[in-house]
């Protein structure tokens, strides 16, 4: 199960990181997703063109923490967790739940569907890969 796992973090990981990535590259697309959902508009009809700059660096800046997070997470995974160590299970745990579940949360109440389907495919890859070698990582006492 721990190879498996793996794998399906793997892939998760690389997920996260082209999902990163596009954020980076068309922020004003998930800018605008995002708008459109709470505020019923688009960064073309924000009259304060400093404001709408803002929220399309602020974009780019949310993409580059989510690369930087999903590198670091990819050597806790080849360092730590593919070798069962109980540190690196803890550390996808808490880092893709906070990531994975606080998006998927919020893409529901703001009804952003665009960003809420990644946020799905990602928390189904998070949740499979954490929970498939549970019983590796905490094997019952005797």
């Amino acid at each position: 199960m721990l190879k498996t796992s793996t794998t399906v973090l793997f892939i998760g990981m690389l997920f996260a990181a082209l999902y990163s990535l596009a954020i980076i590259v068309s922020p004003q697309t998930f800018a605008n997703s995002t708008l459109e959902a709470r505020a019923e508009t688009k960064l073309e009809n924000i009259q304060d063109q400093g404001a709408a700059e803002a929220i399309v660096v602020q974009t780019r800046h949310m993409g580059v923490f989510a690369l930087t997070t999903s590198i670091a997470m990819l050597f806790v995974l080849f360092i730590g967790f593919k070798k069962g160590q109980k540190w690196a299970w803890w550390a996808f745990l808490f880092v893709g739940g906070i990531a994975w579940l606080y998006g998927l949360v919020m893409q529901i109440s703001e009804g952003d569907m665009m960003n809420l389907v990644g946020h799905v495919i990602g928390t189904a890859l998070w949740l499979i890969g954490i929970l498939l070698p549970i019983k590796a990582f905490f094997p019952k006492k005797a």
